[in-house]
């Protein structure tokens, strides 16, 4: 299963006032868990996806996040432990990418996953911010990353 394995670790501002990680937290991993992935490749895993979705120019390519859901399955407990974002492309479009993740407790001796979610994806031109198509070695780099898309409870 072609996934690349995130891990970062918890603040104690994650927390809210009943004591665990507020749901505002998650939203800033699947941030993170992207811009280490598609900006600076510096997940577990190597993708080369960073080579053909990131830009110094200010003009080049950007990505924007058109939607996002997440399904919150189990309350994750503030710890010392970092929690592992698992991410892959779940689907690809002419100028989009679902971006679909798994967030595990570190905590947990067995594998605990305590949300998943999906991130709709559109690379637009970075002046006039209309969708641009993806690139054929941006395309090849994301399907050698493309897994069985998630099936969230609500869609």
């Amino acid at each position: 299963m072609p996934r690349t394995h995130i891990d970062l670790e918890l603040r104690w501002g994650d927390q809210d006032a009943y004591g665990h990680v507020n749901n505002v937290a998650f939203a800033r991993f699947l941030e993170e868990a992207r811009v280490r992935t598609f900006w600076l490749g510096s997940g577990r895993e190597r993708t080369g996806m960073e080579r053909h979705f990131r830009t110094d120019d200010p003009h080049g390519p950007k990505m924007l996040v058109a939607s996002q859901q997440i399904e919150y399955l189990r309350v994750l407990e503030y710890s010392e432990h970092p929690v592992t974002i698992e991410l892959w492309i779940g689907r690809l479009g002419g100028s989009s990418l679902e971006v679909h993740y798994e967030i595990v407790d570190g905590a947990s001796v067995e594998r605990s996953v305590v949300a998943r979610a999906i991130s709709h994806i559109v690379t637009v031109d970075g002046t006039t911010l209309a969708p641009v198509r993806l690139t054929g070695e941006g395309r090849a780099a994301a399907e050698a990353w493309t897994d069985e898309p998630l099936l969230l409870r609500r869609g």
